[in-house]
């Protein structure tokens, strides 16, 4: 079993409350839900009995209210675990927050550097390798300062030529890497020798597109989509 100081925590915000949680109590209350019984969701999530219960009280505690409910059985059986709605709430909430993380693992960093600020319309131009970007201003940064560009892979635009719209940053670029996962594809995208981003995008989209490796495209991000950060 893995030591539990090995497993990270997320704090979970519910209402008023804030708990701890990991992958292992998670998996504890998610077993409790499914099957029944804290002997078995114990054994399930490879957690001893005796601690399986410790967890459960903690975390009422820190809830202020019971998330698990026990009913005793008699010889004839009937006796039982289930989750109250605080308890079932919790694996709602982790189960959020675990898709907020997956969502951001693969956030594209990207070094640039400011490169003239624009005071009356509030904008600045971030230069990032051979290109620059057009951003919102922030008021902390001056020119030539370093900055950490922070964007989302889904959160860029592919197309084959330049359109009209309102994303007001599209680069050229060439797709050198692709990565085919069920229904989405990653494609690496070369926007100079030095400076590559990932796009995720569907699968149904890679194919009315066409898109292949050495095949030149334009990417386009809204600049609100965008978050920096000062080096």
């Amino acid at each position: 079993m893995a030591n539990s100081r090995d497993i990270p925590e997320y704090q979970l915000e519910i209402g008023e409350k804030s708990l701890l949680i990991d992958e292992r109590k998670f998996q504890l209350l998610k077993y409790i839900d499914s099957l029944g019984s804290i002997t078995r969701a114990s054994k399930e999530s490879k957690i001893p009995y005796r601690t399986s219960l410790k967890y459960i009280e903690v975390i009422e505690k820190i809830m202020g209210q019971p998330i698990v409910l026990t009913k005793r059985g008699g010889r004839g059986g009937g006796g039982g675990s289930k989750l109250t709605d605080a308890g079932k709430l919790i694996i709602r909430e982790y189960i959020k927050l675990n898709q907020i993380i997956k969502k951001h693992s693969n956030l594209n960093e990207i070094e640039g550097t400011v490169s003239s600020l624009d005071l009356e319309n509030r904008v600045m131009n971030v230069k990032i390798g051979q290109n620059e970007i057009l951003l919102p201003l922030h008021d902390d940064l001056e020119e030539y300062d370093k900055v950490l560009i922070l964007i989302n892979p889904e959160d860029i635009f592919i197309m084959l030529r330049p359109q009209e719209s309102s994303v007001r940053n599209i680069v050229e670029g060439e797709i050198v890497g692709m990565e085919i996962q069920n229904e989405m594809v990653n494609l690496k995208v070369a926007l100079d020798p030095l400076t590559h981003i990932l796009v995720s995008i569907t699968r149904y989209s890679w194919e009315k597109l066409e898109l292949s490796l050495e095949k030149k495209v334009f990417v386009g991000f809204k600049a609100t989509s965008l978050s920096l950060i000062k080096m």
